[in-house]
């Protein structure tokens, strides 16, 4: 199988192609990864949106909890306050009071941070008597000079206040009644000189909390696969509700929420934790009323969207592949075409030059064949006249030979004469029906006489059941000869030659093949010019008379050599019935 040499150029625009794939590839992973990025961004603003209004009727439904239970409360303590004024309950009652109501305990300080004693409640009807009608139920203290003191509000309105521990008297605020205890309030009492401090019950308040509270709601709202975290910060970055409840109480002093804080503006970019893993964080800025409740951070896994982005850039990178492998192969495909139609081109032209130089030549040969034949044959009749009328004295023998010796090279000289000739003048090929295996034989006959004189074996190889050709028989024989003359003489020390004829694919095949020294390839391309022969003697015109009987019967000729191995010659020819 003949090796073919793709061009410079093929490989160039190879390269181009690979350039342009690869820059596509490049270009369209690195904009997909930014549309999902941009998507990763819309989508966590729009969460965000979504978060700040469920955050804000949260932080709105624990500020009505937290003033639902500070007045509550403050019923509680006011209703002590009117029943001490009647001296309707001691330390038992207060405790009933408590466990009714669902309170921690209700303490009773004095102006000082003493635990104040109520009296005892009467005991008979006649002290129930001298009770209600005495001066107890008159007494009235002075109303004490601070607001209704509370504790433990997380969520007051911008515009509320919690309650603050300057309100309380010196001596109250410096024994702290109200630490260790999770929601309470103190009202100054009018029963006696003091304060009533309730506390509420810490886990009825959590657990009301969590039923109702923003830890809930931010919980239920961070359930998305795609959201690492969601967070809930007030205005010192103290983190209030967050999907992992263990984080509830820190700092969050991370740079995108100081960021959100000074510049009060949302925020967001691509962060690398600790562990390796890449989220998106952004913070948003939560306002009510024209006041900043506190701030909403959100952590968006990428890992959908890398995954995703993955997905796409393999699934690019298969179909880059299998563009670039059909474009690679389809340019090959081209660049093949064009070579085989430049090679007959090539071809072509070079059998149209070889066509020119044969006509040139004939015309040449049919005007010097013209002017010598007829001189020829005056010498050819001279030399029989000399032979058959004129006797030597002497020396009779080698005048004999003398006369024999010009006759065979006026005889030579004829015969390249003809050749000439057939150069010159156009072939009128008549066509009739030729059984090849046949006509293979009757060569080898023919030739085997001198054949054997060269030691050379003749060997005929034809299918039996080999169909007949038009073709003309003494044309076809002298193309047949002059392959069988020119394969024998390839063989000076004697070898084998195969005539050989098979058909395929509607076209008959006649080779004959020597097992001589081969042709060199600079040569094998020269074979076929007129007047080209290596041989020391001939006229290098039997393989160009050749080729151009197959030709004219619509056939080719071609040889196929290697040195060293011999030569064998093709005729391939339609069959025509």
């Amino acid at each position: 199988m003949r090796k073919i040499f793709l061009p410079h150029h093929f490989l160039a625009s190879v390269a181009l192609l690979l350039a342009l794939v690869s820059i596509y590839a490049f270009s369209e992973s690195q904009r997909l990864r930014g549309e999902l990025m941009r998507q990763t961004e819309a989508k966590g603003r729009a969460l965000a949106a979504a978060l700040e209004t469920g955050a804000k009727n949260a932080v709105l439904g624990n500020t009505l909890l937290e003033e639902q239970i500070s007045q509550r409360l403050l019923d509680n303590a006011r209703l002590v306050d009117r029943l001490l004024m009647f001296g309707a309950v001691d330390q038992e009652e207060l405790k009933k009071i408590s466990a009714m109501n669902h309170l921690a305990k209700v303490e009773l300080l004095d102006s000082e941070g003493r635990q104040w004693e109520p009296p005892p409640l009467p005991r008979t009807p006649m002290e129930m008597k001298e009770r209600m009608h005495g001066t107890f139920g008159e007494q009235s203290f002075p109303h004490p000079p601070f607001r209704p003191f509370m504790w433990g509000r997380h969520w007051p309105l911008p515009k509320q206040k919690a309650g603050a521990s300057e309100d309380l008297p010196p001596l109250l605020k410096e024994k702290k009644f109200w630490e260790g205890s999770l929601f309470g309030v103190a009202i100054g009492a009018r029963a006696f000189p003091g304060v009533i401090v309730v506390h509420a019950n810490a886990e009825y308040i959590v657990n009301f909390k969590n039923e109702i509270g923003v830890q809930r709601q931010i919980e239920e709202l961070g359930h998305q696969s795609d959201i690492d975290y969601v967070a809930l910060l007030d205005k010192n970055l103290k983190i209030l509700a967050h999907t992992n409840r263990a984080m509830v109480g820190a700092e969050a002093k991370d740079d995108i929420a100081l960021r959100v804080k000074s510049v009060g503006q949302g925020w967001g970019e691509v962060v690398e934790l600790d562990s390796g893993k890449r989220i998106y964080e952004m913070a948003e800025p939560i306002r009510l009323d024209g006041s900043q409740l506190g701030f909403l951070k959100i952590g968006l896994s990428l890992n959908p969207v890398e995954a995703a982005w993955r997905n796409s850039v393999n699934s690019m990178i298969v179909l880059s592949l299998s563009l670039l492998g059909v474009g690679i192969l389809g340019m090959a495909f081209i660049f093949y075409n064009q070579q085989s139609h430049a090679r007959q081109v090539k071809a072509l032209e070079a059998e149209v030059a070889q066509r020119e130089r044969l006509s040139t030549l004939g015309n040449m040969a049919a005007t010097v064949a013209h002017e010598l034949r007829n001189p020829l044959n005056s010498v050819s009749m001279g030399l029989q006249r000399l032979k058959g009328e004129f006797r030597p004295t002497q020396d009779e023998e080698q005048y004999s030979r003398f006369i024999e010796l010009m006759r065979s090279e006026v005889e030579r000289l004829n015969s390249i004469v003809e050749e000439f000739l057939s150069l010159a003048r156009p072939m009128e090929i008549k066509p009739e029906p030729v059984r090849i295996d046949e006509l293979l034989q009757e060569m080898a006959v023919l030739a085997e006489g001198d054949a054997k004189s060269k030691r050379v074996q003749i060997k005929v190889v034809v299918p039996p059941d080999l169909p007949a050709a038009r073709v003309d028989r003494n044309y076809f024989k002298q193309a047949l000869l002059n392959l069988i003359l020119n394969g024998m003489q390839a063989m000076p020390q004697g070898g084998g030659l195969t005539l050989e004829a098979n058909l395929s694919r509607g076209t008959m095949v006649v080779s004959v093949t020597d097992t001589g020294d081969g042709i060199p390839e600079d040569i094998l391309p020269r074979i076929f010019d007129p007047y080209f022969t290596t041989k020391t003697k001939g006229a290098g015109l039997g393989l160009p008379i050749a080729r151009r009987i197959v030709e004219a019967h619509g056939g080719a000729l071609t040889a196929e050599s290697k040195v060293g191995q011999g030569t064998c010659f093709n005729i391939t020819f339609p069959i025509t019935r």
